[in-house]
Parts: C-alpha cells; sequence; structure tokens
C-alpha cells in the first residue's frame, strides 16, 4: 500500500492518443460481437439440450440478450468504429 505502480502496467494514456482511440472504439465491437455469439450459443444449446419450461425461458432469456448485443454492436459500429460513411447522418 501507498507504493506507487510501475509505469506502463496500467497505464490508460496510450488510450487518449489517436491509434488508442481507435483500438478503444474497436475493443468496444469485439466486446458487442463476443457477447452476441457467446448469448446466441447459450440460447441453442439451452433450446437443444431439453423442451422443457426452464430450457425454453432460457432460450427466451439469451435471445433477448442477443438481440440487446446485437443492437450495441450497431450502434458501437455506427458511432466509434465508421462515424461519417452514413450519407443520412449528414446534415443537408
Amino acid at each position: 500500500m501507498g507504493q506507487p505502480e510501475p509505469s506502463g502496467v496500467f497505464d490508460l494514456g496510450a488510450l487518449r492518443t489517436p491509434r488508442g482511440l481507435l483500438l478503444a472504439g474497436e475493443l468496444d465491437l469485439l466486446r458487442a460481437i463476443s457477447g452476441t455469439l457467446i448469448f446466441l450459443v447459450a440460447a441453442l444449446v439451452a433450446l437443444a439440450s431439453s423442451r422443457d419450461a426452464l430450457a425454453a425461458t432460457t432460450f427466451t432469456f439469451s435471445l433477448l440478450l442477443a438481440l440487446v448485443f446485437a443492437f450495441d454492436t450497431f450502434v458501437t459500429f455506427r458511432t466509434r468504429v465508421a462515424p461519417g460513411q452514413d450519407p443520412d447522418m449528414e446534415g443537408g
């Protein structure tokens, strides 16, 4: 306690550079895509494993979470990874 951390261990200053901002957007996109895929697989496994009420509930909940992550993927891509590439977003 009380000791300063070595430089570079938890240094988030690199994320403030232009390259770091691009990396942060790509990491957000990766997080959103992986969350979508994980919950889609969980939904399919729950449905394939059994047909009881608990499996149906798990399937429904996992599918809803996958849709939320898919929407997050869409928003992350449009706002952080590829902003300004949409002609509808430009003021005309």
